[in-house]
């Protein structure tokens, strides 16, 4: 006799570390948030109302929003989920920080055409201010098709005008409309 098997379930199939992952990313980027606000509200004290940190690391970054972020990765990499480009754009891979624009990454846009004339060479530069990390993305150009797509599409705009489709006017004709001019 066999085993009758259960249906499979239609659905993502290893939903709870989607769910973890979730977690530990919004996690991280809420203590990064609430220690880079943190330090905003203490420089706002005057000096003697300043209170001291006895943190190693620097009141901007929360050592444990790195340690969630490093987790992060880590359970990504060991169950073989794909992160969304969002989501690792949102992260430093040299020292694991939340990058929050303004707080702990800075954005550019550079142009590195000569004399930035072509506008499709813009680059958004993200910079970590925590470790000095750069990540670079085109900005404004379109993405290039596939090899395979664009020798498809080569090969129908050539068959559309082929030498073979086009009529040549007869030699006797061309002549009569040349003495029909003169």
């Amino acid at each position: 006799m066999s085993k009758v098997k259960p249906p499979k379930s239609k659905g993502i199939p290893s939903k709870h570390l989607h769910a973890r992952t979730t977690f530990l990313y919004q996690a991280a980027t809420y203590l990064t948030l609430q220690t880079a606000s943190n330090e905003t509200a203490n420089d706002l004290k005057t000096d003697d109302q300043a209170v001291p940190t006895h943190s190693p690391v620097s009141p901007t970054h929360s050592p444990l929003a790195i340690r969630l972020c490093s987790d992060l990765q880590q359970v990504s990499r060991k169950a073989q989920l794909r992160m969304s480009v969002d989501l690792k754009r949102t992260l430093c891979k040299r020292c694991n920080t939340v990058l929050v624009p303004g707080r702990t990454a800075t954005h550019t846009v550079e142009n590195m055409s000569k004399g930035g004339k072509k506008p499709w060479a813009d680059v958004l530069v993200l910079k970590c201010t925590t470790c000095g990390g750069k990540k670079r993305f085109p900005v404004g150009a379109k993405k290039q098709s596939k090899k395979v797509q664009r020798k498809a599409a080569s090969r129908e705009t050539t068959s559309i005008t082929s030498p073979n489709d086009t009529e040549q006017p007869d030699s006797a004709a061309q002549t009569s409309t040349e003495l029909d001019s003169i």
